[in-house]
């Protein structure tokens, strides 16, 4: 009996810092989430593949569709491993594609990439700016010129 009265001890202890702790650490997260922007709607999704469900079939085309008129001309998707921000309607990939571009230049190096590539991103995987220009500058000058 002496020897359960520390282990009840130590049980009470956990019942009681265990939902402490998770409520400091879901109001830390919505303090910071606060100032980043909210994701657009995206259907449910599974664990390891996403939403890639939703779309896989005979006809991915129409899944898209039907996805458009229940999440809005925006919704996110998740495909496996890679999110994807998909514009249904021609307001918003103008808005995508004109009013934020430089917001959606670059591409994401993923773990793949990373794999294949090493840490050197090449013109791939290269964020938008100065340096990625210079890529492109060079690269069209060796590959489309007949010199040779």
């Amino acid at each position: 009996m002496a020897e359960l009265a520390p282990l009840s001890m130590l049980f009470l202890a956990l019942l009681v810092v265990v939902p402490v702790l998770y409520f400091i650490r879901s109001s830390r997260r919505h303090e910071e989430g606060s100032s980043r922007p909210r994701p657009p709607p995206s259907p449910w999704a599974l664990p390891v593949i996403g939403h890639l469900h939703h779309v896989a079939g005979a006809l991915p085309h129409r899944a898209m569709l039907g996805l458009s008129r229940r999440h809005g001309p925006l919704m996110l998707l998740r495909l496996c491993e890679l999110r994807v921000v998909v514009a249904s309607s021609a307001d918003a990939a103008r808005e995508i594609m004109k009013t934020q571009d430089l917001a959606f230049a670059s591409r994401p190096m993923t773990p793949t990439g990373t794999a294949l590539l090493g840490d050197s991103p090449g013109i791939v995987f290269a964020p938008y700016g100065d340096a990625w220009r210079q890529l492109r500058k060079i690269c069209t000058l060796e590959l489309f010129t007949s010199r040779r």
